[in-house]
């Protein structure tokens, strides 16, 4: 048998349990998940627990027809949950471990969750109102010592059933309830791993440094058994740590957001040495907000290793992948063209819109997901860009960020791209605040860097200008803070920011 001929048959599969177990059998031995503590599992033990655990779930009280609802953080137990959910007739909804009570009672009441899975580190999040599983410290342990599925759970599954609901990103408000199956989720790993040819390296090893509960964990995790290349789960990101683990554990490919590109930089700048901290990367991969060029070239000079971007969302994960093979211009300028079974197109208004098979086929409120949509059913995703000529998209920023000064459409993602070149500025976020005699203004929040003094107001415009920027984009307001706000994924919430610096002006 080919080396190749696993990874055949496990391409044919159409169902998340079924490519997990075509995988089992294909190459049993071949790793498949790693912890930070030492733990690895092979392809045929996280199946073989997976399907275990689908007997633990039955004791828990999981039901045929429930909505489980999970809060785990990046862990091989939250991997294995997820599997073996998804081999049950039941509706999963994973939580990001991040959410506090507040958020966590939000998303179940817009799930509608019959049951909380849990563990002691996210317990104390669970709101009163629903039952509530804590998994054991010893779950891999008591799986082990199991055998087969339980009977009680069996019932009919199909791949384009709706069994996941995803929670659209924010720090704050009522998310959405994104619902996903199989099949759209497969179609987006698919597309995945033919454009960045993850797994075509030998000694191939991933990093999921990111909310496994993020629609991104499945997708990663499906990607890995695509590609045949075993993946290191980190529950926690520490600055001072990541790097080291990476290191240790020959990680190939990591990435989640620019922030997490920028941490890297950042660590590998305050080491001062020309060894890499990371020997063994060869790219970063990641999507959420669109990676500035600057970024780009920051990681080629410090990391030796290009950024290869995506573009997509929780409602239509991996919509569009830069490849491996693309020029440096095309990494640094866009976020790739379209996946196989994924379609965009651009507005007259300048709004990028989707359909194909890797779109959620609606969320749980069906009056949000019409309102979402076209008179001819395409989705409109809120985002702005434009079609490259060489097919690739360029994001220009969210429409609802634009700022309007003084009549005039001011794109905020413009100016952060050429404040990151600015030599005192590591990170960035420019928002519109309200203002009497603009509508508008343009306010530039920069995160204090311990490697340098603060920049000033007079240094970014003159910097701007030097640059050629009309003044009407100039800042007229500048912050300084010790943290952003982020989302999930690790991405700007712009408008929680906004509420942190009313009024704090410098």
């Amino acid at each position: 048998m080919s080396v190749n001929t696993p990874k055949r048959q496990a391409v044919a599969t159409s169902s998340i349990a079924g490519l997990l177990d075509a995988c089992a059998a294909a190459r049993p031995a071949r790793p498949l998940l790693r912890d930070t503590a030492g733990v690895t599992l092979t392809v045929a033990e996280v199946a073989a627990a997976s399907t275990a655990a689908t007997r633990w779930l039955w004791d828990a009280g999981v039901r045929p027809g429930m909505t489980v609802a999970w809060q785990l953080p990046s862990h091989v137990n939250a991997a294995v949950i997820m599997l073996a959910l998804s081999r049950l007739p039941v509706v999963q909804a994973p939580v990001l471990h991040l959410y506090r009570q507040r958020e966590v009672s939000t998303a179940l009441d817009v799930a509608h969750a019959d049951i909380l899975l849990a563990d002691k580190s996210t317990a104390h999040n669970a709101p009163g109102n629903i039952r509530t599983v804590l998994l054991p410290d010893n779950f891999l342990e008591q799986l082990r010592s199991a055998h087969g599925a339980d009977p009680g759970l069996d019932g009919p599954r199909a791949p384009t059933d709706p069994n996941w609901v995803y929670f659209t990103s924010g720090t704050t408000g009522r998310p959405k309830g994104v619902l996903h199956t199989d099949a759209t989720l497969l179609s987006a790993s698919r597309g995945y791993v033919r454009h960045l040819g993850v797994g075509s390296n030998p000694h191939e090893v991933g990093n999921i440094a990111f909310p496994i509960a993020h629609v991104g964990g499945m997708i990663y995790l499906a990607t890995a058994l695509l590609g045949d290349f075993p993946v290191l789960l980190v529950p926690k990101v520490a600055p001072d740590t990541l790097p080291r683990l990476l290191a240790e554990h020959r990680v190939t490919v990591t990435g989640a957001s620019t922030a997490f590109y920028q941490m890297l930089v950042a660590a590998q700048i305050a080491a001062s040495t020309e060894n890499l901290l990371v020997p063994s990367l060869r790219m970063l991969i990641g999507g959420g907000a669109a990676c500035p060029p600057e970024v780009h070239h920051q990681v080629r000079q410090q990391l030796r290793v290009p950024v290869v971007h995506a573009y997509g969302m929780t409602e239509a994960p991996m919509v569009c992948v830069s490849e491996s093979t693309d020029t440096d211009e095309q990494l640094a300028n866009s976020a790739g063209r379209p996946i196989p079974g994924a379609q965009l197109r651009v507005s007259p208004t300048g709004e990028i819109e989707l359909r194909g098979s890797n779109l959620t086929p609606g969320y749980v409120d069906t009056e949000q997901w019409e309102q979402a949509l076209t008179t001819d059913r395409w989705f409109r995703t809120g985002d702005r860009g434009y079609l490259r000529p060489d097919g690739r998209i360029v994001v220009t920023g969210r429409t609802k960020d634009l700022i309007i000064r003084k009549g005039e459409n001011i794109a905020p993602d413009e100016i952060e791209n050429e404040l990151l070149a600015h030599p005192l500025v590591d990170e960035i976020a420019v928002l519109g605040q309200p203002d009497e005699l603009r509508g508008e203004l343009v306010c530039a929040v920069v995160r204090r860097s311990p490697r340098h003094r603060d920049v000033t107001l007079e240094e970014l415009c003159r910097f701007l200008d030097e640059r050629g920027l009309m003044k009407q984009k100039w800042p007229e307001r500048l912050v300084i803070v010790d943290e952003f706000p982020l989302t999930g994924l690790g991405k700007v919430a712009k408008s929680e920011l906004a509420r942190q610096i009313t009024g704090g002006t410098r």
